[in-house]
């Protein structure tokens, strides 16, 4: 660990794992803060040992009793005279905001925490809120209450999903009746949070499948002011199940589109009491190219969309996260607007097999590449698959102008060479 201090705010970080924490442990030593990570010995020995650098102290404690870790971050938190807490992985994101107001600090509103983590609760209080929302056709207690449904009623696609999973796991589009029974198998399949063992409802929900483009929305919400920095264009894979493949900021919209997102991801980030602290919300244009909300959370955005945003509006999403969480940010905050366009997008395996060669372009005749990086090592076995874990690499690029960016996403796709045998 690194017990080099410069600063003297402490900030608790909860479960900075995946994307998102590696870029919020870089957003907090930027800042000068000290870390203090809540995590389990065998997350930090297996998850965060590339990150350890970034990491000042450590809290070991046991996420999967809820109660109990909520008392003890509590305690450890005044022991350390803590000034803030951040959250990184969205599973955890009800005990964050718990241990924030327990402690008097800078966070959502806890009373909505589950409502922010159960897709159920969620669509009821969105639903209260008169948010523009797909329709909720059934809801499932087991698998076995498929053969419950009036199938021939039920108009096609559809989506079937679990309440309580994240990243495309156990979401299905089901194009007819008899993909029912496999789908409901695979949405109840995780009964566990991984790598933590947090228990999941047993919950199935059936929703009207939204068609059309997917947008989610990157914002800060201050003493219940929703200040968002702007729109993410997303793609995925088709099929039954989506995968996402890519990301744009700003999205390439017209004006008047890019507000009547906005607007929805408001009214979902306010239904939802995400009163302080950062947020990501998921919205679908429905067949008439209307938002509709899919779901929005208290936590960063994955999948590196926040370094897309510091690197399109010279402000860093995560860095102004902190200084809000420790009490640094002024209470007439306002984002930066976005000033080039910048994309990632993923490489996926097409086959099963082994993968001999990856080969991801550094340059790009429409825009200027940032970074790259290969996830999988040369002789792995690989295989298509309907989640984000079954990604080869990925790159970060940026360019001036909307057919820019656009071009580059074609040309990095053709320029990209993947060789599985």
């Amino acid at each position: 660990m690194n017990t080099t201090i410069n600063g003297n705010k402490s900030i608790l970080v909860i479960e900075p794992i995946g994307m998102g924490g590696e870029l919020l442990l870089k957003a907090i030593r930027a800042l000068g803060y000290h870390s203090v990570v809540a995590t389990t010995e065998e997350v930090y020995d297996s998850m965060l040992q590339e990150v350890s650098g970034m990491i000042d102290d450590l809290i070991f404690l046991d996420f999967s009793v809820r109660q109990l870790a909520i008392e003890t971050l509590v305690s450890e938190a005044k022991k350390k005279g803590l000034s803030g807490v951040v959250v990184a992985w969205e599973f955890l994101t009800d005990i964050a905001a718990e241990v924030a107001q327990r402690l008097d600090l800078c966070g959502p509103d806890a009373s909505l925490s589950r409502a922010r983590r159960n897709k159920y609760d969620m669509y009821r209080t969105l639903s209260k809120a008169e948010c523009p929302l797909p329709a909720l056709l059934a809801v499932l207690t087991d698998k076995d209450d498929v053969h419950q449904l009036p199938l021939e009623e039920l108009a096609f696609p559809l989506v079937v999903k679990p309440a309580e999973n994240a990243a495309s796991f156990g979401v299905s589009v089901l194009m007819e009746c008899n993909e029912f029974p496999q789908a409901c198998k695979d949405a109840s399949q995780w009964t566990h949070e991984y790598p933590h063992g947090i228990p999941f409802s047993k919950e199935i929900l059936v929703q009207e499948y939204i068609p059309g483009q997917e947008f989610s929305v990157e914002g800060l919400s201050v003493s219940g002011r929703y200040a968002p920095w702007g729109v993410t264009m997303k793609f995925t894979t088709p099929g039954k199940a989506r995968a996402e493949t890519g990301h744009i900021f700003p999205a390439p919209v017209p004006d008047a589109l890019r507000d009547e997102i906005l607007n929805v991801a408001t009214q979902a980030v306010i239904a939802l009491g995400i009163t302080n602290g950062i947020s990501h919300t998921e919205i679908k244009l429905d067949k008439e190219g209307k938002p509709r909300v899919i779901e929005s959370c208290s936590r960063p955005a994955g999948d590196y969309i926040p370094r897309l945003v510091a690197l399109s509006t010279d402000q860093d999403p995560l860095e102004i996260y902190a200084r809000q969480a420790v009490g640094m940010l002024d209470s007439d905050f306002k984002p930066a607007v976005p000033k080039r366009y910048c994309a990632i997008q993923f490489v996926r395996p097409d086959a099963e097999g082994v993968l001999k060669q990856l080969e991801i372009p550094s340059r790009l005749e429409n825009a200027s590449v940032i970074e790259t990086r290969s996830t999988v090592s040369e002789n792995s076995p690989v295989k298509p698959g309907s989640t984000n874990i079954e990604r080869l690499g990925w790159a970060i690029f940026t360019a001036d102008s909307e057919q820019s960016i656009l071009l580059a996403m074609d040309e990095f796709s053709q320029s990209t060479r993947v060789s599985i045998v």
